[in-house]
């Protein structure tokens, strides 16, 4: 019997008191709060770090692409146009982001290019001769995929190289001819920024700044000028390479482009998309959330 006793008041005096069981509670309470807060922290760096990451790889294989293709551009004088940059309007980023807003600070590149990622058969496979391909480059603001959201991406057309030298390439009385077809007709923006030739995305301004060889001097080493840009390196008009047809028109020997992407993480397009319910202005936005590649193309190639 008092062993009995013994044993019910030791059990007693082990088991947990009220307020002990409440404090307790508290602090898991408390801990498991600052864990899940903690967590969350993490995770919102993790998918900031992870579509800033992915977004610049993008970026780096727009550049790597639009650098093999200057690299290795053709050029020939024959009173045609081998080479276009359609020039932005310097309002960059005004106003709400839209399809006009986003052709107002783009740029359009046109060239002829034996493509290393050119088609090599027809729909019947049979061999598609020929390497020369047309290539169009056009940065726009709109639906990239079927039902899907708009969206700046960079869009790149590749033509094989028998439909570039059928249709795109001509004499100089051709309408089919580059000094024609550079600003219309084949190069429309629509059939550039077609869904099936979208390539990357996030990419909210494309610029490619032309140097050529400064014809007003005879320099023991090359002189190069930026042409057809402000001091800020702004493009104001359009630049041709060959042609009579339209502004900025030059002969001059090329020397080297300037490529420029910047690039904005998914959070800062969501930004961009509701900039008019923020306090940052788009530029700041864009400083904030992006990132600027720059890369020097030397041409390869010179006129013949």
């Amino acid at each position: 019997m008092n062993t009995l006793r013994y044993r019910t008041q030791s059990a007693a005096k082990r088991a947990f008191t009220l307020i002990e069981i409440m404090v307790a509670t508290v602090i898991m309470v408390v801990l498991v709060g600052l864990v899940i807060q903690i967590t969350s922290e993490v995770l919102k760096v993790w998918t900031r770090s992870s579509g800033k990451l992915s977004a610049n790889a993008e970026a780096r294989i727009a550049m790597d692409l639009i650098t093999q293709d200057l690299e290795t551009a053709v050029f020939r004088n024959n009173g045609q146009q081998w080479l276009r940059v359609d020039a932005p309007l310097e309002d960059n980023y005004s106003g709400s982001i839209n399809s006009n807003t986003a052709n107002d600070q783009t740029v359009g590149l046109k060239l002829f290019s034996p493509a290393l990622d050119r088609p090599t058969k027809n729909a019947a496979g049979a061999t598609i001769p020929g390497d020369i391909c047309a290539i169009g480059y056009r940065l726009s603001y709109q639906r990239s995929y079927n039902n899907g959201p708009d969206m700046y991406a960079l869009y790149r057309m590749v033509v094989d190289p028998q439909t570039t030298f059928n249709n795109y390439m001509g004499s100089s009385n051709d309408s089919n001819s580059p000094q024609l077809s550079l600003q219309g007709g084949l190069w429309e923006d629509s059939l550039i920024t077609a869904e099936t030739n979208y390539l990357v995305s996030n990419i909210v301004e494309f610029k490619v700044l032309i140097y050529e060889l400064d014809a007003t001097t005879t320099p023991a080493l090359p002189v190069a000028d930026l042409v057809n840009a402000d001091a800020n390196g702004e493009l104001t008009m359009d630049y041709a390479f060959g042609g009579t047809s339209g502004s900025g028109v030059s002969t001059n020997q090329l020397l080297y482009a300037d490529v420029i992407l910047t690039v904005v993480s998914d959070e800062g397009l969501e930004m961009l998309e509701n900039i008019n319910r923020i306090p940052e202005t788009a530029d700041q936005v864009v400083r904030e959330h992006g990132e600027i590649f720059t890369r020097r193309v030397n041409f390869m190639a010179q006129a013949l």
